[in-house]
């Protein structure tokens, strides 16, 4: 979805604490009356119903009961976890990727290998079918992805010499000195210590890999200080050292004023960052472009992803059969899938979709494709998130909060989190290999 991924805070102590609030407030079980198989489903976006009246249409003998639900701070997730502990789930819901290896670590999301999913894996980005697989199990169908790639001001670039976007990662500091000749208030762009999702996918794109799983130990292992990490930490350490970007947190009003006036020249952002830029910075209309993201290695177009989601079938469902056929209906369906990229605006997992979903030109971006700029790129494979994505995106924005102060280096908080995370992960009964 092309939404904006703040910080999380979500822990497991979290969903614990409220389950028991939660379970009164969660809907009926889903049942079956005279031969109709009735299943619940849980996502944010109300156009979805038009595609549940359509499988609905279709199916006679299943029907399918949508509830919008709120995706604000805490309130989603621990429901959908409180009310799959009471038994009273929905049968179906949306969960983002970074949320599955919770789910999963608290037994809420049920293997949908065993019906079949695997059958329509080809039709899929593989990197997004990864993200919602663990250990060989599938926990969800991929809906959208969010790849990562450059939003930038051409005024501005070209203000200060800049002919093309930076193609390397070497390119992108070179000219972080020449916007920043603009003025003292001039950025190459922000450096949002909060904004962990982001500089997780920053991370990604380098080829780091925080958590993996050793199937043979049953166990987590952490790289989260790896030389790959560090490589990129030491790379943002540079700029923000030398002044070249800003701090200000993004997605807040100062982030958005510098996006409007110039001053913030470029974001490196995923796919449905195009729609925060237009909205954001209206009187910027025609100046912007997007590119694909700088590389480390020369003539690569490798990418990472900051956001997306899957639709996965609730453990506990009476009806995981039928759960599944729904599931898998939703996102392999051309008319389903018609709607999701044409009003909902997914990027979609759905190979098929994605080959008719990037024609369109975007008169903000001066009619450029933008879509078709990240059907360019491909995703670095290996990433896992982990389970219990709150403490780690807690801890992270905590610590990287300190090198903004310029109390401490991200290398050294790579260290530290390294550390932190490992001791909360073994704390709450999950199993890490050590070094």
């Amino acid at each position: 979805m092309r939404y904006s991924h703040r910080r999380a805070s979500l822990g497991l102590a979290l969903f614990m604490g409220l389950a028991a609030i939660l379970a009164a407030c969660a809907p009926a079980s889903s049942g079956n009356t005279g031969g109709v198989v009735d299943l619940t489903f849980w996502s944010f976006n109300p156009p979805i119903q038009k595609q549940v009246d359509l499988f609905n249409q279709t199916h006679p003998n299943i029907h399918v009961t949508y509830h919008t639900e709120p995706s604000g701070f805490g309130q989603y997730y621990p429901k959908v976890l409180a009310a799959q502990r009471a038994g009273n789930a929905p049968d179906v819901a949306l969960i983002e990727y970074q949320y599955i290896p919770t789910m999963v670590s608290n037994g809420a999301l049920m293997d949908i290998s065993k019906y079949g999913a695997d059958s329509v894996k080809s039709q899929f980005d593989p990197a997004a079918w990864a993200l919602a697989s663990e250990n060989g199990a599938v926990y969800g169908y991929p809906q959208d992805t969010g790849p990562m790639g450059l939003f930038y001001n051409k005024t501005v670039f070209q203000k200060a010499g800049i002919a093309n976007p930076p193609a390397t990662w070497d390119e992108f500091a070179q000219d972080a000195v020449k916007i920043h000749a603009l003025g003292p208030n001039y950025y190459i762009t922000a450096f949002p210590p909060e904004s962990t999702g982001w500089f997780q996918g920053l991370m990604w794109q380098a080829g780091a890999q925080w958590f993996t799983i050793d199937s043979g130990k049953q166990a987590w292992k952490l790289g989260i200080n790896s030389a790959a990490s560090k490589q990129v930490a030491d790379y943002w350490q540079g700029l923000l050292d030398k002044g070249l970007v800003s701090t200000v947190a993004d997605f807040s009003n100062s982030w958005n004023t510098g996006l409007d006036n110039g001053t913030i020249a470029s974001w490196i952002s995923a796919v449905w960052g195009q729609g925060v830029i237009s909205g954001n910075a209206k009187d910027t209309s025609g100046q912007w472009a997007a590119a694909t993201i700088p590389q480390w290695t020369a003539g690569a177009k490798t990418t990472a992803m900051w956001g997306g989601s899957a639709i996965s079938v609730i453990a506990g469902t009476k009806h995981p059969k039928e759960a599944n056929e729904f599931a898998q209906w939703y996102l392999t369906n051309q008319q389903s899938l018609a709607i999701g990229v044409q009003q909902i605006g997914w990027y979609p997992s759905n190979m098929q979709a994605r080959a008719t979903a990037v024609t369109s030109p975007n008169a903000f971006y001066g009619n450029q494709v933008v879509d078709q700029v990240f059907t360019q790129e491909t995703v670095q494979p290996g990433w896992l998130f982990p389970p219990d994505l709150a403490s780690v995106t807690n801890l992270q924005g905590d610590d990287f909060s300190s090198v903004v102060a310029k109390q401490s280096t991200l290398s050294a908080e790579l260290d530290h989190l390294q550390t932190q995370v490992t001791n909360d992960l073994t704390g709450s009964g999950v199993t890490v290999e050590g070094p």
